[in-house]
């Protein structure tokens, strides 16, 4: 088998057989390419039975034109337990002092609504899927990277 612009060549029973494969996706506004722990801890809140889901986690390797000058960043947000179709607000705080206001919905996406990168939505690359009810209960999972949609 070998490799060559994107092309994987290899025998399959005596004849080659040519696979190009799909090119990377440049993402233009950049992201974070690596985080924490997203956490998910049941607190009082607005959801069902009064409670919500705290939610927190740091990335770093931050980059791009969406963030300039930022590295890294910490992100908070209290999602209504339960409540299945509820947007959610939360924040990043950036290592540059600023912040940017979020609002996300259960499939995972969040948008920026102030402050860097406004107007742009963003997501949670994680080690496992993100569902609908992974969103609103309180489950922790690993952040690989945080990406913004073009």
């Amino acid at each position: 088998m070998s490799v060559r612009h994107g092309v994987v060549t290899a025998l399959l029973c005596g004849a080659a057989l040519a696979v190009a494969a799909p090119p990377a996706q440049a993402d233009s506004g950049g992201g974070c390419a690596h985080g924490g722990v997203l956490s998910g801890v049941m607190v009082p809140g607005t959801g069902s039975a009064g409670q919500g889901i705290h939610r927190e986690a740091d990335v770093w390797g931050c980059s791009g034109p969406l963030l300039p000058g930022i590295t890294s960043g910490h992100f908070t947000a209290e999602l209504p337990w339960n409540a299945l179709d509820s947007p959610t607000r939360g924040r990043f705080d950036w290592n540059d002092g600023s912040v940017s206001a979020v609002i996300g919905q259960p499939n995972g996406l969040w948008t920026v609504i102030d402050g860097p990168a406004a107007g742009h939505t963003f997501r949670f690359q994680l080690a496992g899927e993100m569902n609908v009810w992974w969103y609103h209960w309180p489950n922790s999972m690993q952040i690989e990277s945080v990406s913004f949609l073009e």
